[in-house]
């Protein structure tokens, strides 16, 4: 503790120890913790510094202790609480050894125990390596069992099926071989009759009709009739198959065009398809055309996405296009009626090939030649549907049905086009199809590269094959009048052939 008084100059007021004491050689200075103390003679605060012995003969009142009192007791009371303490340590230290001995002899069982677990750890472990040893044995084993008989079975099937070839390579040979002799005969007794005659009707008689109907191709036939008569006698061959009542075969005729339109202006010419307006738009290198129905007036030249060349086109029944641009470009765009572009949808990571538009007015497209992708006229994608045999190219009938070409067969794959479902799958006796379209009538009208427009019946038959002189068929598409309209090349020249009804 220090003085009561904490004001700066108090120590200086100070010049003898105490007005009750005289003698102030060894003055003991002393300060209370009371906030006042008043003394009986001098009436003065504790402010001012007063002996102990004046505090204790004065204040009585107070029981003052003297200091040297106060030291023996408290060096008693210390001297009994280390008495203590070291009472308590001694306990404590017998406390520590009996706990440190009992650590030692529960450490040494648990490692005792810990050693016998480990043991039987290792024991589990031998014999689970040993049965999962001779498990692994026996699975090697049965699948080796399983790869020998499962390579016996591939040696036998491919056995018996290069035999059942063999078999059917001679049946069809001997079967080509009777066909054509009978034919042969059959003809040159027509010929005789008829040559005068154009077309000339050529009938396989009943007796002949081949239980194959991929035997003997009309190709064959006409390489043979074409040996016997020559090209001066004949223009157009009607053949049959089954006699009178049998059904057609094929049509050889030139297609009669009726009308012509130049589109030579364009910088090449890739894709057609027609506006419900009559109007036409053409797809080219950099720019998509719209003509006017008659082709003679350029209504808009809209440029393409990064100048893409603009291999598939299809029309909405607002007159918009929907165009694709081949080559791996994922983009699909459409051209308004107006002559603007906008991002119809995009195909990250897929190629997207010849579209078509469906009586719901939703965009058909061929994605990686295996799917097909329908979007609705907004560019949002409704559903797929994956094709057995591939997309070589496709159509859409009046019906909504969607009919493809596989990739790499002679099939027509008829689609149901709101499930997918396989309706009827049709072998036809064409090669090549490039393009597809229908008339109103349910027949499909099919084009090769550049030699031949097929007319096909509801039932798949080939009714009739028509001739062009044509370098490439670009597209192909059928008009109100039901005339097919074709864009042509020739001597690097592009114009749209308007052929007559077709049935």
């Amino acid at each position: 503790m220090a003085f009561a008084s904490s004001r700066i100059g108090a120590q200086e007021a100070i010049i003898k120890p105490c007005d009750l004491c005289e003698d102030g050689e060894n003055v003991n200075w002393f300060c209370k913790d009371c906030d006042q103390i008043l003394c009986d003679r001098c009436k003065r605060t504790c402010d001012r510094n007063i002996c102990s012995n004046c505090l204790s003969s004065e204040h009585k009142k107070h029981d003052f202790v003297g200091l040297r009192e106060l030291q023996s007791k408290v060096q008693k009371q210390l001297d009994d609480v280390i008495k203590e303490k070291e009472t308590e340590k001694q306990t404590m230290t017998k406390n520590y050894d009996y706990l440190v001995q009992h650590e030692d002899k529960s450490g040494y069982h648990l490692k005792e125990q810990y050693a016998k677990i480990d043991d039987r750890v290792k024991a589990i472990k031998l014999a689970a390596d040993e049965e999962g040893e001779i498990l692994k044995e026996s699975l090697s084993s049965i699948k080796h069992q399983q790869d020998e008989e499962v390579k016996e079975g591939k040696q036998k099937i491919h056995t018996l099926t290069g035999l059942y070839n063999k078999e059917i390579q001679s049946v069809r040979q001997e079967l080509r071989l009777q066909t054509t002799s009978s034919l042969n005969g059959f003809v040159k007794e027509s010929i005789t009759k008829l040559k005068k005659l154009k077309p000339i009707s050529i009938a396989i008689p009943d007796e002949q009709q081949l239980p194959f109907e991929e035997q003997v191709e009309d190709s064959q036939i006409r390489e043979t009739i074409g040996k016997l008569i020559g090209s001066q006698y004949i223009s157009e061959i009607e053949i049959t198959k089954g006699g009178k009542d049998g059904a057609k075969c094929n049509v050889l005729s030139n297609l009669e065009i009726v009308r012509t339109f130049n589109v030579d202006k364009f910088r090449h010419c890739y894709s057609m398809c027609l506006s419900p307006d009559g109007s036409i738009w053409i797809g080219g290198i950099g720019y998509v055309y719209k003509m006017s129905s008659d082709c003679s007036t350029v209504l808009h030249q809209i440029p393409t996405r990064n100048s893409y060349v603009c291999y598939y086109i299809a029309c909405l029944q607002s007159g918009d296009a929907v165009v694709s641009y081949g080559g791996g470009v994922p983009y699909v765009d459409r051209f308004t009626s107006d002559g603007r572009r906008v991002e119809f949808t995009e195909l990250p990571r897929r190629k997207n090939y010849d579209k078509a538009v469906n009586t719901n007015d939703e965009v058909v497209i061929n994605v990686d030649g295996n799917y097909i992708y329908i979007f609705s006229n907004k560019g949002k994608k409704l559903r797929e549907i994956e094709v057995d045999g591939g997309i070589k190219t496709f159509c859409i009938d009046r019906e909504g049905h969607i009919i493809v070409a596989n990739r790499g067969s002679p099939n027509l794959t008829i689609l149901d086009g709101r499930c997918g479902e396989v309706i009827t799958l049709w072998r036809v006796s064409m090669s090549d199809i490039q393009h597809l379209t229908c008339n109103r009538y349910g027949n499909i009208l099919a084009t090769n590269w550049m030699e031949n427009v097929y007319v096909l019946s509801k039932d798949g038959d080939v009714k009739k094959t028509y001739t062009v002189d044509f370098d490439g068929i670009m597209g192909i598409c059928v008009n109100k009048e039901d005339h097919l309209l074709i864009l042509m090349r020739k001597n690097d020249k592009y114009e749209i052939h308007v052929a007559k009804y077709l049935e």
